[in-house]
């Protein structure tokens, strides 16, 4: 899920964080189980994540790298996955 970040010579996957599955989100520089628990809680709880600022609040408990907002998307951010518990 997600597209394809050049930078550098290497490819970086961007992540959809509302449709991606917990070891998708572990793509995603700093993120580990834990975070990746805090997002589907969080979509489970709340619905789809709209923007950096709601990600980072999420967050907020651990250091984020910098590089995690190049390969963040939001969109879709009508919808969270199927699998996500209570969507």
């Amino acid at each position: 899920i997600g597209r394809t970040v050049e930078e550098g010579g290497a490819q970086e996957k961007e992540v959809k964080v509302n449709l991606a599955t917990p070891a998708e989100l572990q793509e995603l520089p700093g993120v580990g189980p834990e975070q990746a628990h805090a997002i589907l809680e969080f979509r489970a709880a709340h619905g789809p994540i709209k923007n950096a600022a709601e990600l980072a609040t999420i967050l907020r408990a651990w250091p984020v790298a910098s590089a995690i907002w190049d390969r963040v998307e939001f969109d879709p951010s009508a919808g969270t996955a199927p699998e996500a518990p209570g969507a």
